[in-house]
């Protein structure tokens, strides 16, 4: 019992963190000028007839960014001799490139500037995303210079949602991060298992807060994910240079020997006459050189390359340990199966107790909200049609006060069964309430999410539910909305007011059918 309450309040605690990111994204005041700024400058590489007058002038709006940039001209780093007052003097002194790279880059600090971070805090954050920003930009640069720019933001905002998850749960989310014995996969579980979401489900959503381009937006929510970003980055060498950068580590000091060898792997197989250790070289050379303009000629600790090789000798040092360890750890493997197995299905029974309603086994009102308004958010960045259908049993009421709530509750038992039995597996089945339940198709079309209602609701009216000696039929009405597809964000609340308003105009014309409109 003493296992099950602590699970459960890790649970509610896990919901809780949540809804606090959420709320804090909400409540970040910063992101569209910082990103807008990022953008601004992106496009402004793509320009080949871009001069430094259009640089200073995106520069100028922002004071913050002017000061770092004079100050950097006014360096030692610089070495000018008369004082530079001017912002276009500066970007002409310091170069477009490296005034763009530097103008990015500053969009972080931002963030760690709202979420009030300490200067340590924030210098630690920031050396991991521009180390990886670096990492995605050469290895684009090794197919197509001319996107180096665009995967350089791609790296710099892929982790920009870890500051969020740090500011709510600083030390638990450090010990995460700085856990040798984590690799990046372990990591995101671990997230999940804390916040019931990672940072790359957390990007996403602060990249749409941003109104950032849809490229980004995939690339942060994907950037874990190489099959993913392959299928909706449209840009290839963006799409590996993301990825690329994803297996660096999230903290500056050390390096998994599962992303190391990955990297490795992964680098032999998309770029195989690229030299791993040449590749980590230049990235260092880039990313000693970024860093030294914001810290006046400073350079990091952290050595890529001996990460790297300290990662691949761990793992030969460790192989050899396994050999002669590998007989016990059977054993003991043997010996603790059935506690693995009971902590499994008491977790597994944790889960269904706070997201599904106890007497159908189907979703509850909350977790179905949670889950329907993430899929109409992807719905919209990937311009996919979905459908919402409300559903209610004829007369149940009746049924309840004529042959009592047990028989009560199997006819809803049995109603959310053949609704499961009907809906594809990737679709959301919810008990709302009372006698109320809703499904969203997600990724279909209109005849097939109507053939799916219609089936739910034949099915439901040729059926008798039977029980000692009692019987009722247990007739539906449904209400179908189904949204073509389109990048416009459907608001949650009111799609599924349109559907409960069809469900009743069924009622009204005599139940036991489905009323569909189409938006």
């Amino acid at each position: 019992m003493n296992q099950i309450a602590a699970e459960t309040e890790m649970v509610s605690s896990a919901g809780a963190l949540e809804q606090e990111i959420r709320a804090r994204i909400d409540s970040l005041s910063y992101l569209p000028t910082t990103a807008a700024v990022a953008m601004k400058f992106v496009e402004l590489g793509k320009n080949p007839d871009a001069d430094p007058s259009d640089y200073a002038k995106i520069i100028s709006a922002d004071s913050s960014l002017s000061s770092k940039i004079l100050a950097l001209a006014n360096s030692s780093w610089a070495g000018v001799r008369n004082k530079v007052t001017n912002v276009r003097t500066a970007v002409n002194l310091l170069g477009l490139g490296t005034v763009r790279t530097l103008a990015i880059s500053y969009c972080m600090t931002g963030l760690h500037n709202e979420l009030r971070l300490s200067a340590e805090e924030s210098r630690m954050f920031w050396e991991s995303s521009l180390c990886k920003a670096v990492a995605s930009k050469k290895y684009a640069s090794l197919f197509d210079a001319k996107v180096s720019d665009e995967a350089f933001v791609a790296g710099l905002f892929q982790d920009f949602a870890i500051t969020v998850m740090y500011s709510t749960a600083q030390e638990v989310l450090l010990r995460i991060l700085r856990d040798p014995d984590a690799g990046i996969q372990m990591q995101l579980r671990k997230e999940r298992g804390l916040f019931r979401i990672d940072h790359a489900e957390v990007g996403r959503m602060l990249a749409q807060k941003l109104e950032l381009p849809d490229l980004f937006i995939d690339a942060i929510a994907f950037h874990h994910n190489h099959q993913k970003l392959s299928e909706f980055v449209e840009q290839g060498a963006i799409a590996d240079a993301t990825y690329v950068a994803s297996l660096f580590p999230h903290m500056l000091n050390a390096w998994h020997r599962d992303d190391a060898n990955a990297l490795r792997a992964f680098l032999q197989e998309h770029a195989p006459s690229t030299d791993p250790k040449a590749y980590l070289t230049e990235v260092q050379r880039e990313f000693d050189q970024v860093y030294s303009f914001f810290h006046e000629g400073g350079a990091p600790n952290t050595q890529l390359t001996e990460l790297l090789e300290q990662a691949t000798r761990e793992a030969a040092d460790n192989t050899t340990q396994l050999v002669g360890t590998v007989n016990e750890l059977v054993q003991q493997a043997a010996n603790m199966g059935m506690e693995m197995n009971d902590l499994v299905r008491q977790q597994a029974q944790l889960q269904d107790k706070t997201t599904r309603d106890p007497l159908t086994g189907v979703l509850n009102r909350e977790s179905f909200t949670i889950d329907a308004k993430e899929l109409l958010a992807k719905a919209a960045r990937y311009g996919i049609g979905f459908a919402v259908a409300y559903l209610d049993i004829d007369r149940f009421k009746a049924v309840n006060d004529k042959q009592g709530h047990e028989f009560g509750d199997l006819v809803l038992t049995t109603v959310a069964s053949g609704i499961t039995e009907a809906v594809p597996e990737h679709g959301l089945i919810a008990r709302m309430g009372g006698d109320e339940f809703v499904v969203l198709l997600n990724d279909c079309t209109e005849k097939d999410a109507a053939h799916i209602v219609e089936r739910i609701i034949s099915n439901a009216a040729a059926k008798t539910v039977q029980k000692e000696g009692q019987s009722a039929r247990v007739p539906l009405s449904a209400g179908l909305l189904y949204v073509h597809p389109s990048n416009r964000q459907q608001e949650f609340d009111a799609v599924l007011n349109t559907a409960d308003k069809l469900m009743y105009r069924a009622k009204r014309a005599g139940g036991s059918r489905v009323e569909i409109r189409a938006i």
